[in-house]
Order: structure tokens, then sequence, then C-alpha cells
């Protein structure tokens, strides 16, 4: 027999979404309050996480629904940063790599008739750090 499990009343889903993010907001206020740096003892990363309160809030929001990708914030962003770059579209990727195949795929567009690169143009070689950003070149050549 299948139990059926009823939806959550959104009033009750709302007082329990504010509940948590009230819980996060303290959470961030004891774990990453400012602390004394100590000479010899205080631990210092190699990178150092920027963040506020709000953004861990919004980061358990997004998860509240499950969205473990991108969701309602990915496409809010992409819309802002488009309008703010003057440019019709914008696309998250997630890597350096993703990024350079999504150039790459798009500056072959024939939608760019005679001004998009094709196969045995000359080009000014970039220095490289590493390899893997060579790689999505070679997926769409």
């Amino acid at each position: 027999m299948t139990q059926s499990i009823s939806p959550l009343n959104t009033n009750t889903e709302t007082e329990l979404r504010e509940q948590v993010f009230q819980a996060v907001q303290e959470y961030y206020k004891h774990k990453f309050q400012p602390r004394a740096f100590v000479a010899g003892q205080t631990y210092i990363p190699a990178s150092g996480k920027v963040f506020d309160e709000q953004e861990l809030v919004k980061l358990v929001d997004s998860s509240l629904d499950f969205w473990l990708t991108t969701g309602r914030y990915a496409a809010e962003f992409e819309e802002r940063f488009a309008q703010w770059m003057g440019v019709k579209h914008c696309l998250l990727v997630n890597s350096g790599s993703s990024a350079n195949l999504v150039a790459l795929s798009a500056l072959t567009s024939p939608k760019l008739g005679k001004n998009n690169l094709n196969r045995g143009m000359k080009s000014l070689p970039l220095p490289q750090v590493s390899r893997p950003p060579l790689i999505p070149s070679f997926k769409i050549s």
C-alpha cells in the first residue's frame, strides 16, 4: 500500500523556512565571528572564504528546495548580469574549462558569418597555465 504525503500548508512552510533562516543567521554569528589573532597560534588558511550571513541563508534556502545545481538564484544572476553587461544572454558554467568550451562554441557559430573562427585561421597563441583548458577546443574542432 502506498502512503500519500500531504503537501505542507504554505503558511507552515513559510514559517518553518523563517525559523531555519533565523537559526542559520545565529549559526553564522557564532561560527564566523571575528576572532583575535594570536601570532604563532592562529591558523591562517591558504585561501579565505568571503561571505556574509545573507549568502549562507541563500545557500540554505536553495538547498531546502533541493536545488543542488543551478536553480532560481542562478537564473536571477544570469538575467541581472546580462543586463549589467548590456547583453541579451548570460550563461553560468561550472568551471573555466566549461567556459572555454562555451566560448569556442560561440566563436565558431555559423551565425557569426564570416566573422566566426574556423579551421585553418591564424590566431595568436595565448599562454597556458595548465593543459585542461585546451581539452574543450579539441571537442569542437
